[in-house]
């Protein structure tokens, strides 16, 4: 969906315009992605213990720690790509890969072997980040795009008080985990929804537009 809208745009003829698609882009992304990421971080117990009873009691943990890469979509992750891409900078692309690919491999042999999952959850986390970092500098550069800060900024503080609040109020509940987890779960959308309609962090268009989305 992302890749014909930004294949449309000519970054010389449309700057300002291919500025605002990224950046609503990165935005409604993260709005999606970021949340649902905080929530499986704040109801990993309850959620594991569920579906696979409470004798995996390390996985919770990982889970939480996986879901971390789901944060990435607010500083563009998944627009990035896509927007290299549709301006035919493919071998842009591939240097970021195997800039990724030279940090990563590294890393987890000397990571993998000392930490086990936890070594190889570190590795996926950390190998992108430079890669991350040169692409959003190079469509500064070149596109004039860059994400919104504050938009992003008000999406993670959002999820990330939603999901203490949560995290802080699940102990203190004694329902057996299927009710923790859709008790857990109301308490989010509520604080989270909440906290971002009056931060301004959503408003009527921006609902509008994701409602439209699907459609499209």
């Amino acid at each position: 969906m992302l890749f014909p809208a930004f294949s449309k745009l000519n970054p010389k003829k449309e700057k300002e315009t291919l500025k605002n698609v990224f950046q609503f882009s990165v935005k409604y992304a993260a709005l999606l992605v970021v949340p649902a990421a905080a929530a499986v971080m704040a109801l990993s117990k309850p959620l594991v213990f569920t579906l696979f009873g409470e004798k995996y009691t390390h996985a919770p943990l990982f889970l939480t720690l996986c879901a971390i890469s789901y944060l990435y979509p607010a500083f563009g992750s998944l627009s990035l790509g896509t927007l290299i891409n549709s301006q035919g900078k493919t071998k842009f692309t591939l240097k970021l890969t195997l800039i990724t690919a030279t940090i990563g491999f590294p890393l987890s042999l000397l990571l993998i072997p000392k930490l086990g999952i936890i070594g190889l959850i570190i590795t996926t986390l950390t190998a992108g980040i430079p890669s991350l970092i040169i692409g959003l500098r190079w469509i500064k550069t070149h596109f004039g795009a860059t994400v919104d800060w504050i938009s992003s900024t008000k999406i993670l503080l959002s999820s990330a008080t939603a999901a203490i609040i949560t995290y802080i109020i699940l102990p203190q509940l004694s329902f057996s985990n299927w009710i923790k987890l859709i008790v857990g779960a109301t308490i989010f959308l509520f604080t989270f929804l909440t906290i971002t309609l009056s931060t301004r962090t959503i408003n009527r268009s921006d609902i509008n537009n994701l409602r439209e989305m699907p459609k499209e």
